[in-house]
């Protein structure tokens, strides 16, 4: 405990007396209510209203000590005063403001003006009270970020007046500008962009609230929400497609997801690409792919840059011909049915990714001298391979899908079996037919102007003998032609 002795206590109160007494000579001293009337220059005085021009800004007719501008005596000897003019009509004297648009703010509606500005003079040009900026706006809009991360860069900066007008617009909500053309009076990197590109996204040529928000969001970018799911609210018909598809894309659910391949604003490539299709793809198909059935998916970008001979769609750049980008039904995303193995029985709709591009009869008919080259004579060799009851040949197990280094897309190998042998084709073309010496038969050759004669063995009960033969192996399939 700490004991004052009675001359230092008294010392104590004697200063704190001393500091009292200086503290009231600094507030203005107190004067009577004047009884007569007050020259001009007479208001403002270290005595009366000392602080009116004390701000950085102040208003004209303070400055010029004209009161009288907007106040008037009711009464002198009681030193009373009213405004010489009421409401909107005040301000409006002198502040000449186009109220013209549709959409007027509402304490300038109904004249408060005084609301939001100090009429004596501010901190601020505008004279707004608060310190101007947001904080006068939020007198009234106390919360428009809602709490939320992300703020979009006017709101933060306090820049209401960046989108909002704050007297009167011809537009919704005070806005500057309508729809896309109020964003892009800031992202001007973005409308240059936009004015330049082939193709732009729907919602970004009329209103970029679509997706965005204005104020603040929990997502970067300010979006409304979850990214995949802004884009299938409008294309539900792909979310029906990812939802129901048997075999995946893993594009559409990983990383970016829409954004790995689409571009949300605007492209120079169809369907809002990133880039040119082919170029998309093999920014993840530049590797073999392990998939979760154990099989691999090649190195597409190796096999295309090592084969000349490409796949029509391939050489037109058009993934999109043959596979189904977002999720299928099919076999390795394919748009249409196709086999997927080497030998399969001949149905006509295993066949109706082919037959989209090439000639359907090319396996029905036996004998022709206009459907195919590939033939002896006027034997259909298509036909002979692929239309069997049982073990049909099928387009895989001779041509490349995407790239060879051969005519006509011919392998130099076909993957057979699980053990990953590469059953070697070996063909050799000419200029009226060819020959092919492939691990599933000996050596045989075809030839559309001169039939060639081939030699087979065949089982007797003398044994094994060898005799010349056209080709006919297997039995084509029966029944009429669909």
């Amino acid at each position: 405990m700490i004991v004052l002795r009675l001359p230092v206590l008294a010392a104590v109160l004697a200063l704190l007396g001393s500091a009292s007494a200086l503290a009231q000579t600094d507030k203005p001293p107190q004067v009577a209510r004047p009884t007569t009337a007050i020259p001009r220059g007479g208001c403002v005085t270290s005595e009366c209203h000392p602080n009116l021009k004390t701000m950085p800004y102040t208003h004209g007719p303070v400055g010029v000590d004209a009161c009288d501008a907007c106040h008037k005596d009711t009464d002198v000897t009681r030193h009373t005063f009213e405004l010489v003019r009421t409401g909107e009509q005040l301000c409006a004297f002198c502040h000449q403001l186009d109220l013209t648009g549709p959409y007027v703010h509402r304490p300038v509606a109904e004249g408060r003006c005084v609301e939001c500005h100090n009429p004596h003079g501010g901190d601020n040009r505008s004279f707004l009270r608060g310190g101007g900026g947001a904080a006068s706006c939020a007198a009234c809009h106390p919360d428009v970020t809602g709490g939320l991360p992300v703020v979009h860069g006017p709101v933060a900066a306090g820049a209401c007046t960046a989108c909002h007008r704050p007297h009167s617009s011809a537009n919704p909500k005070l806005l500057t500008a309508t729809g896309r053309d109020l964003c892009l009076d800031c992202h001007l990197s973005l409308k240059k962009r936009l004015d330049t590109v082939r193709s732009v996204h729907g919602p970004v040529a009329v209103d970029c609230t679509t997706c965005h928000r204005p104020h603040a969001s929990e997502r970067k970018m300010m979006l409304k929400g979850d990214p995949t799911q802004l884009c299938l609210g409008c294309h539900s018909q792909i979310g029906a497609l990812i939802d129901q598809a048997a075999t995946k894309h893993e594009a559409v659910s990983s990383g970016q997801a829409c954004r790995n391949c689409h571009e949300p604003h605007g492209s120079d490539f169809p369907a809002l690409l990133l880039n040119d299709m082919v170029d998309i793809c093999l920014s993840c198909h530049d590797r073999d792919i392990k998939l979760p059935d154990g099989t691999t998916l090649a190195n597409m970008k190796a096999v295309l840059a090592t084969g000349h001979s490409l796949h029509g769609p391939i050489a037109q750049r058009n993934c999109v011909a043959c596979h189904q980008i977002h999720g299928g039904s099919n076999f390795r995303l394919l748009v249409k049915e196709y086999p997927p193995d080497f030998y399969a029985p001949f149905r006509d709709e295993s066949y109706a990714l082919c037959f989209a591009c090439h000639e359907r009869q090319l396996l029905f008919d036996a004998r022709t001298d206009r459907l195919t080259n590939f033939r002896n004579g006027d034997q259909n060799l298509h036909y002979l391979h692929v239309n069997k009851e049982t073990k049909g040949r099928t387009c895989r197990a001779c041509h490349e899908t995407h790239a060879s280094n051969k005519a006509k897309h011919i392998r130099d190998a076909v993957p057979f079996g699980s053990g990953g042998w590469l059953l070697p084709v070996s063909f050799e073309k000419n200029d009226t037919g060819g020959r092919c010496s492939p691990g599933c038969h000996r050596p045989y050759a075809y030839d559309r102007m001169h039939p060639a004669t081939n030699i087979t063995t065949t089982q007797s009960t003398a044994g094994p003998t060898t005799q010349p033969v056209r080709f006919d192996q297997g039995s084509p399939t029966k029944g009429k032609q669909p």
